[in-house]
């Protein structure tokens, strides 16, 4: 059947609308001018449209607008037929064309995974045989008969449960014999080692005591020399200070005899400027703002045309000199005033080094003083010294005598020895028969809960001392041994907590040992025991049964992490592929810890970046990928 296309179907169906008796129809299609084609619109406008030769045309005006006339109920069916054709050949177009126009270069895809924040955790499994940490053999403390014991092996028992008892009749004759044991060849013994004991003890005294003497002779000695050193020390301090004080002192002195030269040249400036101005009192005055120096405030006697007065107020003679002259004696006054001036100044610098030459001194004289002070102690303390010295070499010397004299009069080693060994051979075996005796008495107690795993012993049959009887393991401190290898012990440390799996139960532990010593296996792989305390072992713990162990290892709570397989190696270190963007990127990265299946990032990547699984793919940096969440 032939497919008609959409142009082609409204072509038609236009058609047939206009073989309607009565209707006409004005439609531009394609360029193609129609029937109808111009004419007016409805408001009487003029309509263009174009010819075949393209040229602009008036438009006719359009006749009025017939009614529609209904289309039939077979035109209906053809009518809907076709459009559903159309929309079926436009699909199978789109999806035939479409993809071939639009779809570029296929890219490779890789699968993807998102940097995200987690806790890595590091596990080691592994199993073993359930065993006791504890495991006691009981011995017979006295070798005496059974009176009942009803153990097996696997029997369990309980703390404090008496587990065999002795024939009482019998321990009670071994007590008996054991008392009277003791007591022989005690006197003769005692007598001999009083008298022995006394010269021991005061050789034990003195030998006491010279240890003591000796080590402060040692120590004295050493304080001796130390103190001879001080002293020493100290005296060349003070033959220095004594040169350093006699040479400020020198100083000083000099500086004394600047300042009286000091004091002369400042008196006799003063002298001999008084004497020019009294020899200048009967003048006018030079300066007639002070003319009086002695009373500044006076006014003083009209000395123009009159004398002045003299220093005791007598008149002086007029000054008759000529202007030349008072200008000469002006110029010695001032020559004066500044010798007197400059006296001062050198008495008063002069005045401060002698100052500074007395506090030199005295600072000098201080620490001389202080010198002396230290050496003389230093000196006394010496003196003090050696006399100690003396007394306690004089006390060594005379316990050395008390320890020689008791030494001699001690029994012999041989002969003590044998008296003392005889008595504590008759003493030791009393004793251990009595508390052997007692043990008995009280029977053979459980020291702990536990399981009954040998049997050696028969009620009714005798046992002999140190004998063994039978071997309990504790239930109470049970443990996990498995085994390590090198992989994954640098993840194992005492302390950390595991979950051991048996008989479809579940218990925590804890790793309470690792062997420091590896061993191979039944495959030649070294291996290194690890020991795993059960902690809250029950009654559903069986020593001897295989059991699962689940070790928690290092951990690192809310870090950057990503999956195993996306962390790469290189010569440079680890590193992951990244897609930005489309483009494969090469990240180097510094990983942390790493579990089995996720690995710690510690830097390189950031949160939410997009890491490559590789799965075998050849992968480049720089490449355009198609990434798919995996």
């Amino acid at each position: 059947m032939m497919v008609e296309s959409p142009a082609k179907e409204w072509e038609n169906e236009r058609d047939l609308r206009d073989e309607e008796p009565g209707k006409k129809r004005h439609l531009f299609f394609f360029g193609k001018k129609k029937e109808g084609q111009g004419g007016q619109n409805d408001s009487g406008e003029k309509r263009w449209g174009f010819g075949k030769s393209g040229e602009e045309k008036p438009r006719k005006e359009k006749p009025p607008k017939k009614e529609k006339t209904p289309l039939t109920k077979e035109q209906k069916k053809k009518r809907k037929k076709r459009i559903i054709i159309g929309v079926v050949v436009v699909v199978v177009l789109a999806w035939m064309i479409l993809p071939k126009m639009l779809a570029g270069e296929q890219l490779p895809m890789v699968v993807v995974t998102d940097v995200v924040k987690g806790d890595v955790s590091q596990t080691i499994s592994g199993s073993g045989t359930v065993s006791s940490e504890i495991e006691t053999s009981y011995f017979s403390p006295v070798g005496a008969t059974v009176d009942s014991c009803s153990l097996q092996v696997g029997d369990t028992v309980e703390r404090g449960d008496v587990l065999l008892t002795y024939d009482a009749r019998e321990l009670e004759h071994l007590y008996d014999q054991a008392e009277l044991t003791g007591q022989a060849g005690t006197y003769g013994y005692q007598d001999a080692i009083t008298r022995d004991n006394e010269n021991r003890s005061e050789y034990n005294r003195s030998t006491h005591d010279i240890g003591i003497l000796e080590q402060q002779v040692d120590d004295t000695e050493d304080s001796v020399d130390h103190l001879n050193n001080r002293v020493n020390e100290w005296s060349a301090k003070q033959a220095e200070s004594t040169q350093t004080l006699a040479a400020k002192q020198g100083i000083q002195a000099e500086l004394e005899e600047e300042q009286i030269a000091a004091q002369d040249r400042l008196e006799k400036a003063q002298a001999d400027l008084k004497a020019l101005e009294e020899q200048q009192g009967g003048q006018t005055p030079t300066n007639p703002a002070s003319p009086d120096a002695t009373n500044p405030g006076a006014a003083g006697p009209d000395t123009t045309t009159t004398g002045g007065t003299d220093g005791q107020g007598d008149p002086t003679p007029p000054n008759n000199s000529d202007p030349d002259t008072g200008a000469g004696d002006e110029a010695a006054l001032e020559a004066a005033r500044a010798e007197v001036a400059a006296a001062q100044q050198a008495l008063d610098t002069v005045n401060k080094q002698v100052e500074k030459a007395k506090a030199d001194v005295k600072v000098e004289q201080d620490y001389f003083n202080e010198v002396n002070s230290k050496l003389s102690d230093y000196e006394k303390r010496l003196r003090e010294a050696n006399e100690s010295l003396a007394d306690f070499n004089e006390n060594l010397a005379k316990e050395k005598g008390i320890q020689s004299s008791s030494e001699a009069a001690q029994l012999t080693g041989a002969a003590r020895a044998q008296l003392s060994t005889n008595q504590d051979l008759n003493v030791l075996n009393a004793t251990i028969t009595k508390e052997q005796v007692e043990k008995g008495r009280n029977g053979i107690v459980a020291e702990y809960s536990g399981v009954v795993t040998s049997v050696s012993v028969v009620e009714g049959g005798p046992v002999v001392q140190g004998g063994q009887l039978f071997t309990v393991a504790s239930n109470e401190d049970v443990m996990v041994e498995m085994n390590v290898t090198r992989y994954d012990l640098e993840k194992m440390e005492e302390g950390q907590t595991a979950t051991i799996t048996m008989a479809g139960r579940e218990y925590t532990g804890t790793v309470t040992r690792l062997s420091r010593l590896a061993e191979k296996n039944e495959k030649g792989t070294p291996v290194v025991k690890a020991r795993v305390k059960i902690d809250n072992p029950d009654e559903n713990v069986y020593l001897g049964l295989e059991a699962n162990v689940s070790v928690l290892g290092n951990q690192a709570k809310d870090v950057l992490m990503v999956p195993v397989e996306t962390v790469n190696t290189g010569q440079e270190g680890s590193f992951c592929y990244v897609v930005e963007n489309g483009i494969i990127v090469k990240k180097n990265v510094e990983t942390g810890l790493a579990s089995d299946t996720m690995v710690e990032i510690v830097s390189g990547l950031e949160f939410g970046d997009k890491v490559v699984h590789s799965g075998g793919m050849i992968i480049e940096e720089g490449m355009q990928v198609m990434a798919v969440e995996g």
